[in-house]
């Protein structure tokens, strides 16, 4: 008795930054990859059209996690200035 299989996960990518989170334009790379994959071999109307529509995507997303990134730290200013920290609330302003 023998059992034999294979297992295909696809492909991982790892993205790293030191000292800092991932801007949004890196957020917005790594998402639209998960979302939209463009064949290399597809007609050239198409590739066309499918690059033009990823583009279109990632410049929604990266407007989106732009307002994102804006409206946690307008959350952290008001809660750390409503809590006496004045003083770190003004160091966040400045990023």
């Amino acid at each position: 008795m023998s059992n034999s299989g294979a297992v295909s996960v696809g492909s991982v990518n790892v993205f790293t930054a030191d000292y800092r989170g991932h801007t949004p334009e890196e957020l917005a790379d790594m998402t639209v990859d998960k979302i939209i994959h463009v064949g290399q071999n597809s007609h050239p109307a198409i590739l066309d059209q499918a690059r033009a529509f990823r583009e279109n995507i990632r410049a929604v997303l990266v407007h989106a996690f732009k307002q994102a990134q804006e409206s946690e730290r307008t959350t952290i200013i008001g809660s750390l200035t409503k809590n006496g920290f004045e003083d770190i609330a003004n160091l966040i302003r400045r990023l």
